[in-house]
């Protein structure tokens, strides 16, 4: 991940799910340490603008960050097929208990979803357990690619990066190591 990606975010505002739980980058800070855009005022405020949900992106950073561990503890374990923790799954269920969804059917008689109320955190935990539960389970994917670790949906089903750049350095970063042995 290079430092004006870092700093243009363009991967977030698609999905608040994965804005929120992309604010941070995994190995991309000093001595390969994590950038969290939560602890840092000017990153937080580029978040801000580039989020999805505008709700969402006026929370606290408590809230914030509260909605967070929430998040990508859900999509750890989505992207590991693993199931959520009873912990995690009664956690999220209360909180999107608070954002109902009804269901009508349109004129064209097709069904659709109406959110009728609730806070940007209980919305977001809904579409967290939409994500973790629903048809798009098995796309969910979490980076390999050094300095990144950023979750996505997979496009194809055997996508394993979030970009091509992440491919690109996952793949340069396992040749230089049988480049070096090559030269000894």
């Amino acid at each position: 991940m290079t430092i004006r990606d870092l700093h243009e975010m363009p991967w977030i505002g698609e999905d608040p799910v994965l804005d929120l739980a992309n604010t941070v980058v995994v190995g991309a800070g000093p001595g390969r340490g994590d950038v969290d855009f939560l602890t840092d005022r000017e990153l937080t405020g580029r978040w801000r603008a580039r989020a999805a949900d505008r709700r969402l992106a006026a929370l606290s950073v408590e809230e914030l960050e509260r909605l967070r561990g929430l998040v990508r503890g859900a999509l750890d374990a989505t992207a590991g097929q693993r199931p959520l923790t009873d912990s995690l799954r009664t956690r999220l269920n209360a909180l999107a208990a608070s954002a109902p969804v009804v269901f009508r059917m349109t004129g064209d008689g097709l069904l659709e979803q109406q959110e009728q109320s609730g806070g940007a955190d209980a919305v977001l935990a809904r579409r967290t357990l939409v994500l973790a539960a629903g048809p798009d389970r098995l796309r969910v994917r979490r980076c390999p690619a050094p300095s990144c670790g950023m979750y996505f949906l997979a496009r194809r089903r055997d996508q394993a990066w979030c970009s091509l750049g992440c491919g690109n350095r996952a793949r340069s970063t396992r040749r230089q190591p049988r480049e070096t042995e090559a030269r000894d």
